[in-house]
C-alpha cells in the first residue's frame, strides 16, 4: 500500500522529528500505521493522508514507546503541535 501525506500532514510530521519526539525509525512506524489507518477507513490504496489521521497515528506510535516519561516530554509541546 502507497499512502502520500498532503503538505500540513508531512510538515507536522517533520515538526515531530525537529522537537526531538521521533527518530527515523519512529518516522517509519508513524507512516506504516497512518497506511494502515487509512485501509481501515476504506482509503485508496494510494491515496492522501491528511493531518488528523496522521495526529492520530502519532498518538499510537508515541504511546506505544512510552517508557513513563512520555507525559512529561509531551506535556509542554503537544498543544503546540495539536494546535
Amino acid at each position: 500500500m502507497t499512502v502520500r501525506l498532503t503538505g500540513r500532514a508531512t510538515r507536522w510530521v517533520h515538526l515531530l522529528q525537529d522537537f526531538g519526539h521521533l527518530d527515523m525509525d519512529g518516522v517509519d512506524r508513524l507512516l506504516v500505521t497512518a497506511a494502515e489507518l487509512h485501509a481501515e477507513m476504506g482509503g485508496p490504496a494510494d491515496g492522501w493522508v491528511d493531518l488528523p489521521l496522521v495526529r492520530r497515528a502519532a498518538a499510537l506510535v508515541l504511546t506505544s514507546q512510552d517508557d513513563g516519561s512520555l507525559p512529561l516530554i509531551l506535556e509542554e509541546d503537544w498543544p503546540l503541535l495539536s494546535g
